[in-house]
């Protein structure tokens, strides 16, 4: 019967024990560290809020496609993927078109990644932007690191 009134105590003293220790009640204890979400966050890129056409201009089959794969890993929302609608043949880098409303999407965005692309207005009334490729078009650079989307910890 003392070894009963014995262990139940032990028990008792070892869950209040426990508890404080996770309530960091004790000193020199606190609780685990705890990440603020273990909710993945997403992350968004400017350049994907308008669309980016990436048309074929140059003497080379697939160049499109293989450009608009790049594109896409660089965060850009690659729309329409073809042979050039007028029917150009460019030797040179190429052309980045736009309107009005895409001209600072082509700036800020599209030059940055071909600055030796010829600036083309046209009169398209969104804030598309076309890519248009030449001979010389380079090579699009892999994007640096994708930051994470889950929060450490998790």
């Amino acid at each position: 019967m003392i070894v009963l009134i014995v262990v139940a105590v032990a028990v008792a003293l070892g869950s209040v024990y426990a508890a404080a220790y996770f309530t960091g009640a004790l000193p020199g204890s606190s609780p685990p560290d705890k990440p603020a979400s273990c909710t993945p966050t997403t992350t968004t890129y400017a350049s994907e809020q308008f669309v980016l056409n990436v048309y074929n201009a140059s003497s080379g089959q697939g160049k499109a496609k293989e450009t608009a794969r790049a594109l896409k890993a660089n965060h850009f929302n690659v729309g329409v993927i073809s042979n050039d609608p007028y029917k150009m043949k460019l030797t040179s880098v190429g052309q980045i078109r736009f309107g009005p409303k895409g001209e600072q999407n082509a700036k800020q965005y599209v030059q940055k990644l071909v600055p030796d692309a010829q600036l083309m207005a046209d009169g398209r009334d969104d804030d598309s932007v076309d890519v248009v490729l030449g001979d010389a078009f380079p090579e699009i650079p892999s994007p640096s690191a994708t930051p994470s989307t889950t929060p450490p910890g998790c």
